[in-house]
């Protein structure tokens, strides 16, 4: 099964067939469980793998301070893909089958995705993406609308599909589009930034994870100390996005000049303060990881995580093919289901045997019939110290329009 993209600005949870547990037959078994993360690490897209294990980081807590799974201790190891397909597959085989005691997988790509039996999806499709950067570009704040855009973005087939949704949606509805794919964790792009500052575009789309910094430091150089205003992928909203991004070009260009597009997140409630307490304790074995506070893709993984521990408690299972669905049914609810918010008011719901509706730190998932959670998106920028700062909400009109334009 493959879904994704490999340029890694998803957020799947992932089951392998074979994980759960050190003993056979039903129950929870025993043991320490394991989530696996299952992202790069090193590579161009080193930038990605933190995020995630800052998710899992923050999740062991949430669940092992109120009982574990079970009494089952969740604990979180790294497993680097290094951003290569070839490497992904291999990463993912030793580790499903080095580890018996899997829970849940956590990654971003079709790659990684390949190797395990399910998955659920808990962001949206790039394509959605795309289709929100053109929504910026056509409905956002002043200096929008914009007119003739430049599109930025690796060149590896993961990140070139932004391109075509991007292009169909922006250009039906009136937009002029070029493509301008770049080599992910090149030294120097001065020929690419030169044809994209020959071609003048009023807006650049971009994502270019671990190289947007030399480009946008470059473009800024060769473009007599002016910046182009960027709108960047949900992935974009992330501490080293912003601290190389910022490092090229200035904190003030890109304050005035960046734009982002990312689900709507409240960052409060009690799911988030427990989140955002444990992410901060979480300090004294990643130092980065308080940094992820804003980052959607940890906020959902974490939910994941989450979601995952009480799917196995609520079927008393350590086997995936039992407990796989009842995620999905943790996620969406059912009718009369309780709402719940942390793990421990979880559990207390279902040890009183209540069905239950997750809410997260995330907020609400609603997965459709292939495991998609589907969400509308916000328009954002950057505050000066890297806080995400909502400016508007698409509406439901101009969400329709994009999609039809763009073909869905």
């Amino acid at each position: 099964m493959r879904i994704g993209s490999a340029a890694c600005s998803l957020a799947l949870l992932m089951l392998a067939a074979c994980g759960g547990g050190s003993s056979s037959g039903g129950g929870l078994g025993s043991g320490d469980l394991l989530v696996g993360v299952l992202a790069p690490f090193s590579g161009a897209d080193a930038g990605l793998g933190p995020a995630y294990y800052a998710a899992c980081l923050a999740a062991a807590p949430a669940i092992n301070n109120n009982g574990g799974v079970g009494g089952r201790h969740v604990k979180c190891q790294q497993f680097d893909t290094r951003g290569e397909p070839a490497d992904a597959a291999p990463a993912a085989s030793s580790m499903v089958a080095g580890n018996s005691n899997l829970m849940a997988v956590i990654g971003c790509t079709s790659d990684e995705a390949s190797a395990v039996a399910y998955f659920h999806r808990l962001v949206p499709a790039d394509i959605y993406d795309a289709y929100a950067m053109v929504g910026w570009a056509l409905y956002g704040p002043s200096p929008a609308p914009f007119k003739k855009a430049a599109l930025v973005f690796g060149n590896d087939i993961g990140s070139q599909s932004f391109v075509e949704p991007a292009t169909n949606a922006f250009t039906k509805l009136g937009g002029q589009v070029k493509n301008f794919p770049i080599t992910l964790g090149a030294s120097d792009y001065r020929t690419e930034v030169t044809q994209v500052i020959a071609y003048k575009p009023d807006v650049i789309f971009t994502e270019a994870l671990g190289s947007a910094g030399t480009f946008m430091g470059e473009y800024k150089t060769l473009n007599g100390g002016t910046v182009t205003p960027f709108i960047g992928t949900s992935a974009t909203i992330d501490p080293q996005w912003f601290k190389q991004v910022s490092d090229a070009i200035g904190v003030d260009n890109l304050v005035k000049n960046y734009g982002g597009v990312d689900l709507g997140y409240t960052f409060s409630g009690p799911a988030y303060t427990e989140f955002q307490t444990n992410l901060n304790a979480a300090a004294s074995q990643f130092a980065d990881a308080p940094k992820y506070k804003q980052r959607g893709s940890t906020l959902h993984l974490y939910d994941g995580i989450i979601m995952t521990a009480l799917a196995m408690i609520a079927t008393n299972s350590h086997d995936p093919t039992v407990y796989n669905s009842k995620i999905k049914e943790i996620a969406n609810g059912t009718s009369g289901a309780t709402v719940v918010h942390t793990y421990k008011e979880g559990v207390d719901a279902l040890k009183a045997n209540k069905s239950i509706k997750f809410e997260g730190a995330g907020g609400a998932n609603s997965f459709d019939d292939h495991n998609n959670s589907v969400a509308g998106y916000i328009l954002v920028k950057y505050d000066a110290t890297g806080g995400e700062v909502k400016v508007k909400e698409l509406t439901p009109d101009q969400t329709s329009k994009i999609s039809q334009a763009g073909g869905i």
